[in-house]
């Protein structure tokens, strides 16, 4: 790690939509920095989930206002409090985002770039376009999956790229402590995630609701959700993490037909909550479930029979016990690692206080 610059002792988090899976990620490095001793400052778009330090109310409206704004706001705390690290987490369009990158390097900061996909997964998630440049602005570069650790390093001339694990949300209880009893009578396979990218598969789950699993009901959660969809109940739009965390914890299953994806923190919320994960083997979601181990990965691309079958044997009880209780074992040692990756970045950012002479 780089040694942190003459300035404050506080980490600046910039974090360029404040909602979302990324949000969650950006609120669980908060927790684990002011856990280790260091002041942290958030950056983000007022009014949102993310808990933002001068933040409240609401911001401009239009995406490219509201992220030159977010730009702004992060630059006036990092001239206004010298902090001695700047972590970005992602990138919508590098090139107005370079003015962050800049002013962290005037005032002497550690600039950490986090990764989260080297490849936007649609239009609305913006664009790379530049991005070669502030990955070289970055002192340290990390990733939360090999896939996408492997392609940034690519990228820039093989560089040195940190690979963390996603962690656990904030507020997702330890094993044990609340989860929601599973209905074995109509088993819930839950769908959730922004809903509107084409690389959900969220089409795969309304044909399986509308086509009925024996046993089994549907349950469809998120922003781009239909109003309606035969066999399935859908909660289209945002919803509260309380909200969420009650269904994920309640159903059974959660079906993730991915299309492609650098790393899905759904895949780590179900396992957190013990609902067993049934996906696709594509990009990093690959690495985070091992499968007949801590789920179930299928080709992308699967036909519905293969969902069926999938879903089929996840009826037996017995069956499911071992899959769920596997993956929370790993996603909670993840997150242990995701922590410990953390908290040495929180040494390197506090000042080193002499230790008294035995």
């Amino acid at each position: 790690m780089p040694r942190p610059g003459a300035g404050g002792r506080s980490v600046l988090l910039v974090d360029w939509l404040g909602r979302g899976g990324i949000a969650q990620t950006t609120d669980a490095w908060a927790g684990e920095l002011r856990a280790a001793g260091a002041p942290v400052l958030i950056a983000t778009r007022p009014g949102r989930e993310l808990a933002a330090t001068g933040s409240r109310g609401s911001g401009p409206t239009g995406r490219v206002a509201a992220h030159r704004a977010v730009v702004r706001r992060a630059v006036d705390l990092i001239e206004e409090h010298r902090p001695a690290t700047v972590v970005v987490q992602n990138y919508l369009a590098p090139p107005l985002e370079w003015p962050v990158l800049a002013a962290a390097r005037r005032a002497g900061a550690v600039v950490v770039l986090v990764v989260h996909n080297h490849q936007p997964h649609s239009w609305w998630a913006g664009t790379a376009a530049g991005l070669g440049r502030s990955l070289r602005m970055a002192d340290v570069v990390v990733a939360h999956s090999g896939y996408v650790a492997r392609a940034v390093s690519a990228a820039v001339g093989g560089r040195d790229v940190v690979q963390v694990p996603l962690p656990v949300p904030a507020d997702v209880p330890r094993p044990g402590d609340g989860r929601a009893p599973v209905d074995d009578d109509r088993l819930t396979a839950i769908h959730f995630g922004v809903l509107r990218r084409d690389n959900k598969g969220t089409r795969t789950v309304l044909d399986l609701a509308d086509a009925g699993v024996p046993g089994w009901r549907f349950l469809v959660v998120g922003a781009g959700a239909p109003a309606a969809a035969p066999g399935a109940e859908v909660v289209p739009g945002y919803v509260s993490s309380a909200f969420l965390l009650d269904a994920v914890a309640g159903s059974a299953a959660s079906v993730l037909p991915n299309r492609s994806a650098s790393q899905s923190a759904a895949v780590v919320l179900a396992q957190a909550l013990g609902s067993v994960v049934v996906t696709t083997a594509v990009g990093g979601v690959a690495e985070q479930v091992d499968d007949g181990v801590t789920g179930r990965l299928l080709a992308r691309g699967a036909p519905p029979a293969a969902w069926r079958r999938a879903l089929a044997d996840l009826a037996d009880p017995a069956a499911r016990a071992p899959l769920a209780a596997a993956a929370q074992r790993k996603v909670w040692d993840d997150h242990a690692r995701f922590a410990a990756a953390v908290r040495e970045l929180a040494r390197a950012a506090l000042p080193r206080v002499p230790q008294p002479r035995s």
